[in-house]
């Protein structure tokens, strides 16, 4: 804090003058020479009392309060002021007298929060701690996809090395020994081949999905028309896949993709076991609500309430419930089958 007395205005006011300014209890020379004070500095400032029992006396801190401020003697104190200039004034008036006022200069040393360049720097600070807690959030969230996919690499090849070729040996071991069996034995061999095929195709599926290399939905689409192809030309069925969205607009997550194609696998392979079918469809679109695909044929169809406990009809129940989708079966006897899946997305 700088003080500066006016003593041009003492000179020319003679019945009112300044007395003592006193900072922090110590009193200051009343000089043109500037004193430094600090933030928390206690500021008095006194001037002489006229004599007269009429007497009042006003007092303002320009820049502070324009606001004159009236007391009964003519001390005025002020602490803990914030940076700045100011022009202190105090006059005094009686019945038939008012003076000039009494002025002095106060230059209150700025805090270091005050200084002008302050809230730039404050600001340029915090949108450094932003962009550095996006690129910590960032960098975290990459590292943690990379470990997902590192794990999901190992699954996928434990699973394809150890668990495909020890279902493979189970088919190969029963196999042979169906060749040497009593022939009561054949059935009960029969099924355990044939679960076995079952488990190494599924296996395989949950393989393919498990791997980071097999998430884009074109690769996804692209699984589901060769299986659907190759398996339905097999068995004399016209096949039509139409794909009417840009897949890029569906993000599937792993356990969707895992079970939406299950679910289309169990459908194309109804409609080959059991259909009867010659001809099947298979429709996929999306919007910015929803994902939908259609799997229809024109086989013998069946009674869908006469199936409610079938495993087929399950399995469609719990893979959607997995993958928060919906699934419908609609068909009656001699008009085909309806599959459809729905997602909101």
């Amino acid at each position: 804090m700088l003080i500066f007395l006016s003593t041009e205005n003492v000179a020319h006011n003679h019945q009112f003058v300044l007395r003592r300014i006193t900072v922090n209890g110590v009193e200051q020379p009343l000089s043109a020479k500037p004193v430094f004070l600090k933030l928390d500095s206690y500021l008095q400032i006194e001037a002489v009392p006229l004599y007269s029992d009429s007497a009042t006396y006003f007092f303002r801190l320009k820049n502070s309060s324009d606001q004159w401020m009236q007391c009964a003697y003519p001390v005025a104190q002020f602490q803990k002021l914030r940076g700045g200039n100011y022009q202190f004034e105090m006059k005094a008036r009686t019945s038939t007298f008012e003076s000039l006022p009494i002025t002095v200069q106060i230059n209150v040393q700025e805090a270091f929060w005050e200084k002008w360049w302050f809230w730039p720097v404050v600001g340029i600070y915090l949108l450094f701690m932003v962009g550095v807690g996006f690129y910590l959030f960032f960098l975290y969230n990459f590292r943690q996809k990379l470990r997902i996919q590192h794990i999901r690499n190992q699954i996928a090849a434990d699973l394809h090395d150890e668990v495909g070729s020890n279902l493979s040996s189970i088919a190969i071991f029963v196999e042979v020994l169906r060749k040497k069996a009593p022939p009561d034995m054949l059935p009960l061999l029969e099924k355990i081949i044939h679960n076995s095929q079952e488990s190494v195709s599924l296996m395989q599926d949950t393989v393919w999905t498990i791997s980071p290399k097999n998430d884009s939905n074109e690769k996804l689409i692209e699984r589901m028309r060769s299986f659907a192809f190759a398996l339905l030309s097999s068995r004399g069925v016209a096949l039509s896949f139409e794909v009417e969205t840009d897949l890029q607009k569906v993000h599937f997550t792993m356990e969707q993709r895992k079970n939406c194609y299950l679910i289309f696998k169990e459908a194309v392979n109804n409609i080959a076991k059991h259909a009867e079918a010659t001809k099947a469809t298979v429709e996929i679109s999306a919007d910015k609500q929803r994902f939908y695909m259609l799997i229809q044929d024109n086989g013998k169809g069946f009674d869908a309430s006469t199936l409610q406990g079938g495993n087929g009809l399950y399995n469609f129940q719990t893979r959607a419930q997995e993958a928060e989708m919906n699934v419908a079966v609609n068909s009656l006897p001699t008009k085909g089958t309806i599959v459809s899946i729905e997602m909101l997305l």
